[in-house]
């Protein structure tokens, strides 16, 4: 059963990004692009990382401060892939699904960070 953060969407779709990149876009980057591969690696990590620090962190204002670290991971994850596809490491359907999940996860970023600074605000 699941329990703590692994019950939240939120964390449900980092972790659905996470998996994406290690499977279907870091084994298409050629290997002696070792730096990209280890960038796009820790970016994608970044993004859950930070999020679970922040939730169990026992505070809402480290919570929405953590959760801005994952939103710039994202954001820093989302460029780099996108060069990687402009590279031509990726195909266009593989670049797709990424963008689709990569706004996804962005949206409902952007959706708990929004609670999380109304509740600071009480």
């Amino acid at each position: 059963m699941e329990h703590g953060h692994k019950k939240m969407k939120v964390w449900q779709t980092i972790d659905r990004l996470d998996w994406f990149i290690q499977k279907e876009i870091i084994p298409k980057i050629p290997k002696n692009k070792f730096d990209t591969i280890n960038q796009i690696d820790s970016a994608s990590d970044s993004i859950g990382s930070n999020f679970v620090e922040g939730y169990y962190s026992g505070s809402i204002k480290e919570y929405l401060k953590f959760c801005g670290y994952s939103k710039r991971s994202l954001g820093e994850l989302e460029e780099r892939v996108r060069r990687v596809y402009r590279k031509g490491f990726i195909d266009i359907d593989i670049w797709n699904e990424f963008d689709e999940l990569s706004n996804k996860t962005m949206y409902m970023l952007n959706r708990l960070i929004d609670s999380l600074r109304v509740k600071c605000l009480r």
